[in-house]
């Protein structure tokens, strides 16, 4: 995998950048944007990361962290200021809120670099690899072929690799990936480090709150369907909050002959729904029966005003009929 010229174009090219990635940052959005914004200072860009809404608590830890800025009306100037806005790890611009208009009415040149599947038609300079596990790994091609390091940029990517693959157990977490990593931990990545302060920062709620989840486990399609449910009343009891519950789907993967798992989490006015799968069963083509997207093995979906009893029953009957007939 090597990284199109017109992208590091783009990147040797812009002197104000903006870099953004989709609402509710996970590991992969956070590491690659922070770890293309240590490149381009590299470069000597001036650069911001500018996130549609914050980013969670256990991932704000990273070098860099600390100058991300939210968009709204304080920060507006920032992006229109930019020569290039670098939108990572999404496909499609609705993923952005707000911030997607506003940069969909800029001037600027609008680069994307994702590794999802069905990408929108919203940037001028676009690198798409659905093959790669992670827009983070991409970001590290970028700067293998710039050699531009730094300890903290090799800690971000590091982080966003690590977080995508599920800790190197999904697929393609193949040879070249962990070559990559590597050369990473080669350049200052800590992994020890970044797995404690990713995933060992719960607090006593969020695993109490884990436990809840855990009880309302159900098996579907002779078994190879696990649903879980988070009830708002649930979190509110337990002082968490969507972030809380990041990682939570991944329990239903870990029953035994279950290939599919589907975590619905009730919040104010909208339903969030996780789906995970394994081997032949894909996911991605089911949330976007529902309006969402993602990876064939994880992807996701948010049905607003809706009451939400409904759309688990309703869910999740789709779920077993596909499981039924694959």
């Amino acid at each position: 995998m090597l990284a199109p010229e017109n992208i590091l174009h783009a990147i040797r090219s812009t002197r104000t950048a903006v870099i953004t990635t989709h609402m509710n940052p996970d590991g992969d959005a956070i590491g690659s944007a922070l770890g293309l914004w240590h490149l381009l200072r590299g470069l000597g860009t001036t650069a911001t990361v500018m996130l549609p809404n914050a980013a969670p608590s256990n991932l704000v830890w990273m070098d860099g962290a600390d100058e991300m800025v939210v968009f709204g009306e304080s920060t507006k100037h920032v992006l229109s200021e930019a020569d290039t806005i670098f939108v990572l790890d999404l496909s499609a611009v609705s993923r952005l809120g707000d911030l997607g208009a506003a940069i969909v009415a800029s001037t600027a040149t609008v680069v994307n670099i994702d590794h999802h599947t069905y990408p929108e038609n919203f940037a001028g300079v676009v690198w798409i690899d659905t093959d790669a596990c992670s827009t983070s790994v991409m970001i590290a091609q970028v700067a293998a072929e710039l050699e531009i390091y730094s300890p903290a940029m090799a800690m971000c990517l590091y982080t966003g690799i690590m977080t995508d693959t599920g800790s190197f157990r999904f697929p393609r977490t193949t040879s070249d990936v962990h070559r990559t990593v590597a050369t990473l931990i080669d350049k200052g990545a800590d992994p020890v480090r970044s797995y404690d302060e990713v995933m060992n920062r719960g607090s006593v709620g969020r695993t109490r709150l884990l436990g809840i989840a855990l009880s309302t486990m159900g098996l579907h399609a002779n078994g190879t369907l696990c649903t879980m449910v988070v009830r708002n009343s649930d979190m509110l009891a337990n002082n968490c909050t969507r972030e809380d519950v990041e990682g939570f789907v991944s329990q239903t993967l870990a029953l035994e002959g279950v290939t599919m798992g589907i975590l619905f989490v009730e919040l104010e006015g909208e339903t969030k729904i996780s789906f995970r799968s394994k081997g032949n069963t894909h996911v991605r083509d089911l949330a976007a029966l529902y309006g969402g997207g993602g990876h064939v093995y994880a992807a996701g979906a948010r049905l607003k005003g809706r009451v939400f009893e409904e759309v688990v029953v309703e869910v999740t009957q789709k779920a077993v009929e596909i499981m039924t007939n694959d």
